[in-house]
């Protein structure tokens, strides 16, 4: 048996997963990143992406994030996610075109409107939901 860690997801709502994994990977600012046993301390903001679980072999689960922190201490990961929800929900082609309503009200906001953030973070995440069945990586 592989090397596994304890890692847990929580949203507002409440624990999603509590348990251990070999490998978890997601992502972060600069891009995706993973964690495995004997990971170092290591914290970081989680944006709009698909967290993978791996249980084992060829066992693992997969959600949506919409973004959150993600800290590694002493051996353990937790994962404050804002939301998540399972992949296989998302509807993609929906998603697709909410990615290009959310481009054309960025396109004409200035980066100065005080919604202008709240803007680029609807963009990421309908993106991120339109290429939902690119970004999985557990096996279907």
């Amino acid at each position: 048996m592989a090397d596994t860690f304890n890692f847990r997801l929580i949203t507002p709502t409440g624990v999603l997963f509590d348990g251990t994994a070999e490998q978890v990977t997601a992502v972060g600012p600069l891009g995706e990143f993973g964690v495995l046993p004997m990971h170092t301390n290591f914290i970081t903001s989680l944006v709009p992406g698909v967290i993978t679980i791996k249980l084992g072999e060829a066992s693992f689960n997969e959600f949506l994030l919409t973004g959150g922190l993600a800290e590694v201490k002493d051996g353990a990961m937790t994962a404050l996610a804002l939301e998540a929800q399972d992949p296989g929900g998302v509807d993609s082609a929906g998603a697709a075109q909410q990615a290009v309503a959310a481009e054309q009200r960025l396109a004409t906001m200035s980066m100065f409107d005080p919604e202008y953030e709240e803007a680029a973070q609807a963009l990421a995440l309908a993106r991120t939901r339109a290429q939902i069945d690119h970004l999985r990586r557990a096996p279907r």
